[in-house]
């Protein structure tokens, strides 16, 4: 079977998938777009010594597992490819900035699959502007088999673009076209664009006059959660069906998009904290992370095996789980949405609304 991108949905019956690696992984240059984004609420004298390569154990065991998770995708006849390791030390400059790299962990955030599509995105993160070198020969390859294969415009991330005063506003100003992969849900014909941290409304025009020609209609999703994706908050799990973040959303306050289909409103006091093992108490994500999960299918989950009263609560929908851990998801900022990238789901684009 050639290998293209078929994508338009997140519970479609998986085929090809990737998942992340840890190997390399490292906290960048602490600057202004890392501090906005990757540590937003935290204060600046906390993370300032942060830079650096991330702890040996947290890399071995985050490694380990990815690979428990990449093992049992292949035990359900899913395709699995990994990133290319980067060598993230190296520093780059821009005529405004020069910083390090940073991971190849959460491989979904910039690479969005669209039908046979798939768009290089616009992160706000100066850290990850070459990280998509690490899935560059799969790019090729489905190129060559007829898949389109876009890049949106580079931003130029000045350090004007990012604010941090103001957290009730996203941290990343409407200056550029900005937008990470998760910032958009997919819904066959219907795309749900998210504005926060990791996307502004300019992020949003560009992509509709990319998208709307090739039928897609975008709705916007604005002032939900200000911060990074929304792949912890809005969980499409089979049409007619959604699981929500209890902490964000409410039977008053959701993505109108989905009003005609059955809502799950998850509690906040039934997400299960992980932890986190940075000092100071520094994390990349809030809890909620428990909350990102993997769909195989419409009837099967993989999500992290602490995060019982999810798994019960899924299971009188008829949603299957698979438990498994991903030991530092708010270290490493990501779950198994975050960590897998599904390039191939059986399936055609629909309408869902």
């Amino acid at each position: 079977m050639k290998s293209i991108v078929s994508s338009h949905n997140d519970w479609d019956p998986l085929v090809e998938c990737f998942v992340g690696i840890a190997t390399n992984a490292r906290f960048p240059t602490i600057d202004r777009s890392t501090h906005s984004f990757c540590f937003t609420k935290e204060k600046y004298e906390d993370i300032k010594n942060l830079e650096g390569p991330m702890e040996q154990k947290i890399i071995e065991e985050s490694n380990e597992d990815l690979d428990a998770l990449a093992n049992t995708l292949i035990k359900l006849g899913v395709k699995v490819r990994r990133p290319s390791p980067q060598d993230n030390s190296k520093n780059f400059t821009t005529p405004e900035w020069t910083t390090s790299g940073y991971q190849t962990y959460s491989c979904r955030d910039l690479l969005l699959p669209l039908d046979n599509l798939i768009i290089d995105c616009a992160s706000p993160l100066r850290s990850r502007y070459f990280e998509t070198r690490a899935y560059r020969n799969f790019l090729y390859e489905v190129m060559q088999n007829g898949t389109e294969w876009i890049s949106a415009p580079k931003p130029i991330l000045p350090d004007e673009i990012y604010q941090t005063e103001n957290l009730a506003k996203p941290s990343t100003r409407n200056l550029e076209i900005i937008f990470d992969a998760p910032n958009i849900v997919r819904l066959g014909n219907d795309l749900l664009f998210q504005v926060s941290n990791s996307g502004t409304l300019l992020g949003a025009k560009w992509l509709k006059t990319i998208l709307e020609p090739r039928g897609y209609r975008i709705h916007m999703a604005d002032r939900f959660y200000a911060y990074a994706h929304f792949d912890s908050t809005v969980l499409p799990l089979r049409p007619g069906l959604v699981l929500f973040n209890g902490a964000r959303l409410n039977t008053d306050r959701y993505p109108k998009i989905f009003d005609s289909w059955d809502k799950i409103y998850f509690p906040s006091d039934k997400i299960v904290d992980i932890g986190c093992v940075l000092p100071n108490g520094v994390t990349t994500t809030s809890p909620y992370i428990g909350l990102n999960l993997l769909s195989v299918n419409e009837n099967l989950v993989i999500c992290d095996k602490n995060q019982t009263h999810l798994r019960k609560e899924l299971e009188k929908h008829g949603v299957d789980t698979i438990g498994l851990e991903m030991r530092h998801a708010r270290a490493m900022a990501g779950g198994f949405h975050c960590v897998t990238l599904d390039t191939r789901r059986k399936g055609s684009r629909q309408d869902y609304f």
